[in-house]
């Protein structure tokens, strides 16, 4: 049986990297182009099953690209996924305008990459055996039109609320009123015990939706938020965010797909907190804050140190962060300097060992 082949085309060659070796374990055969004009060559070469690809590259970006493939009666019908940080709306709707099939936000997870591949793969099987059909595909574009519709809607013309570094977003026990959409800035949710120890859940970037599980539940917030750089937050209004549910199902699934999400990321961490030393979950903190913090078009990440982070995501103490965070420095693993830290080798850091 013949392996799929993917191509990705990105300028930032970490993320190719790590979206390679995903793919491959997969088992998935890739090529890799580092802009837009020798991934076109690549693609008119090799023909491969599916496209991923970043928008702003060098030589030319990845509009370029998709505009060529398409009017190529050789290209015309292949699978092709954008990349993107870039969170505006108009180049979401610009890609679909020229004939993307699907997008995957930056960063993304192994899982979101993965299910994105397949179910792209698994549709174009479909069509090329004419399963379906004109009628059908009409319908579907439809139906993204009016998914993107429905989220513009969610998060267009909201109310902006401003926080600065330490500020509370919400307090454990408030009762829900508003989905909450980070435009900017960085959010850590976090739970803490009867002595005020911090445990960090989860960490969201701008693009990220929270806040949602509790409007779900019984409407009242099970953790507390607070900004950790200065934030702007859209407030989308319980009712709005209700009435979108029971009328797109579209938006529903994303929003089940995200509750999932995140209640797989809470099983690995209780799994690894159980289990693993505290070197590995020191490691797997700064992995964790290394992703967030990546920026575009960068191999490199830095983020502002602070052990009281680390320690909350790592579920030792401060005192045992600062041990290990020495010991990684002295192995080259990474760099500390004035308050910084950075990864210099995520591979490495990736498959460090107990």
């Amino acid at each position: 049986m013949m392996k799929n082949t993917v191509l990705i085309i990105d300028d930032n060659t970490a993320l190719c990297e790590n979206t390679e070796e995903i793919l491959q374990l997969a088992g998935y055969k890739t090529w890799i182009a580092p802009n837009g004009k020798e991934g076109l060559e690549l693609a008119l070469l090799h023909k491969p099953d599916l496209i991923l690809c970043d928008i702003m590259m060098p030589v030319l970006d990845g509009y370029g690209v998709l505009r060529a493939l398409r009017n190529n009666e050789e290209t015309v019908n292949l699978p092709f996924v954008f990349m993107t940080a870039k969170a505006d709306k108009t180049d979401f709707r610009k890609g679909m305008d020229l004939g993307a099939d699907d997008y995957l936000t930056k960063p993304f997870t192994g899982d979101d990459l993965l299910g994105v591949v397949q179910a792209r793969l698994n549709r174009s099987v479909l069509k090329n055996n004419g399963l379906l059909n004109t009628q059908m595909e009409s319908s579907c574009c439809r139906g993204h039109d009016e998914y993107q519709n429905d989220l513009d809607f969610l998060t267009e013309h909201r109310t902006i609320k401003l926080l600065r570094k330490k500020d509370m977003l919400f307090m454990e026990g408030d009762s829900s009123s508003f989905l909450f959409f980070t435009m900017s800035g960085k959010i850590k949710v976090f739970k803490s015990n009867a002595l005020g120890k911090e445990y960090i859940v989860h960490i969201y970037g701008a693009g990220d939706f929270l806040g949602y599980s509790s409007l779900l539940e019984d409407g009242l917030h099970r953790e507390s938020a607070m900004a950790i750089e200065n934030s702007e937050i859209a407030l989308i209004p319980r009712e709005d965010f209700c009435k979108l549910l029971y009328s797109n199902s579209d938006v529903a699934i994303r929003f089940v797909k995200l509750l999932s999400v995140r209640y797989s990321e809470a099983e690995d961490k209780l799994l690894k907190l159980a289990y693993s030393s505290a070197r590995r979950r020191v490691a797997d903190a700064i992995l964790y804050l290394s992703r967030k913090y990546m920026e575009k078009g960068k191999s490199e990440t830095f983020f502002k140190l602070r052990r009281e982070n680390i320690s909350s995501l790592s579920g030792i103490t401060p005192e045992s962060v600062s041990r290990n965070l020495t010991n990684f420095r002295e192995e080259g693993l990474i760099e500390i300097m004035d308050g910084m830290i950075k990864v210099s080798n995520l591979k490495k850091m990736e498959l460090l060992k107990d």
